[in-house]
């Protein structure tokens, strides 16, 4: 336990949930639902159902396999691993489709006018992603979009650090020369 908050250690949970304990994977659950899904949403490309099915697919999986988690390495970075292996497994063919809706782009004040922008500007950027190679998509996922070090990655992607920072490089010049060669086509 982390004596000063009483909140269990990742240790901890791990330790407990080998040993079924419900509570337990409650808690974990709490801890890295949200960032779990996150990264199976940018990973299956915004597809809310998809994202949804790899999140508990990847849940379950560290229900059944929490004894293999070994303390040595980072929890997180072995539960993006779990994630990005199902993905590719399962999901990668499927691609998102999200409509434009009045109703749900002016939910949070702003005009239908700046949605429609912002909308747009966000699929220019999707589309960009998607053009990358996989290797540097997946890296700039998980370094911009899920804020891990290039070590961490490096982790999830079992690469050597230098060759994630390479490819993030890489990555970023590509998706800039992208939407810089697209918006002159405007």
């Amino acid at each position: 336990m982390d004596e000063q908050t009483k909140a269990p250690t990742d240790e901890d949970l791990m330790r407990r949930i080998a040993l079924s304990d419900e509570a337990a994977f409650r808690e974990f659950l709490n801890r890295f639902e949200r960032r779990v899904y996150a990264l199976a949403w940018r990973l299956t490309g915004g597809n809310r159902a998809d994202a949804e099915d790899l999140a508990q697919d990847v849940f379950l999986k560290v229900w059944k396999n929490a004894a293999l988690w070994q303390p040595t390495g980072s929890l997180v970075s072995w539960l993006y691993r779990l994630v990005y292996n199902d993905f590719t497994d399962k999901v990668r063919a499927k691609r998102p489709t999200e409509e434009l809706n009045a109703e749900t782009m002016t939910a949070d004040g702003e005009s239908v006018e700046e949605a429609v922008i912002r909308k747009s500007e966000s699929e220019r950027v999707k589309a960009a992603l998607d053009a990358l190679p996989d290797r540097q998509r997946e890296v700039l996922i998980l370094c911009c979009y899920q804020e891990l070090k290039a070590k961490e990655a490096a982790e999830v992607l079992s690469m050597k650090q230098n060759a994630v920072e390479v490819l993030l490089f890489r990555a970023r010049k590509a998706l800039k020369d992208l939407l810089e060669k697209e918006k002159n086509h405007d």
